[in-house]
């Protein structure tokens, strides 16, 4: 039962979360009419798998979980869900990065895209059309100098450069690879 104090309602989610409005901001209540997410926000999206919802307020973009937590500070022009490494991808100035779930910045938005750390502790990156690696402090180990990039495995990646395919370990040296 949603209490009535609220301008509008949707229906309940199948997560048992409904978005509410009062006074021209969002949130959510659960199925037991308790605010989660308090409305102070200008625009909301459903909470997403990872129990995180994406909010909005004074024009930029975070994201709250169940708790009414922002686990990342709406000081974004964009966020996504997080992924299975913890981290979330965020954008601002066109520009993309990785926070983690205590809101940490861990890869600097200064990418064109960014993928999330693989086992290893690696996370490939992608500024000015090639592709780099960082490492889990979001620093640089290998220059963004490669037209294409695959994940590390037992400590080697496949890269191409300049139509040349081969492989590199993690200081960016090529390596023989034997299967």
């Amino acid at each position: 039962v949603i209490p009535c104090q609220y301008d509008f309602t949707f229906p309940f989610n199948k997560d048992g979360t409904a978005e509410v409005k009062r006074d021209g901001k969002w949130g959510y209540v659960n199925k037991e009419g308790v605010e989660i997410v308090p409305c102070k926000y200008d625009d909301t999206y459903p909470f997403y798998i990872d129990g995180t919802v994406k909010v909005k307020r004074d024009g930029k973009w975070g994201r709250v979980n169940k708790e009414g937590v922002e686990v990342i500070p709406c000081k974004y022009d964009d966020t996504y869900s997080f992924d299975e490494d913890g981290t979330a991808q965020v954008k601002r100035d066109d520009k993309y990065g990785r926070v983690n779930k205590e809101g940490v910045e861990v890869i600097p938005c200064k990418y064109d895209s960014t993928f999330p750390f693989n086992k290893d502790g690696t996370a490939k990156v992608k500024r000015d059309g090639k592709w780099g690696y960082v490492n889990k402090d979001g620093v640089e180990i290998i220059p963004c100098i490669y037209d294409a990039a695959e994940y590390f495995h037992d400590g080697k990646a496949k890269v191409e450069l300049n139509g040349k395919s081969f492989r590199i370990d993690k200081e960016g040296k090529k390596v023989k690879w034997f299967l």
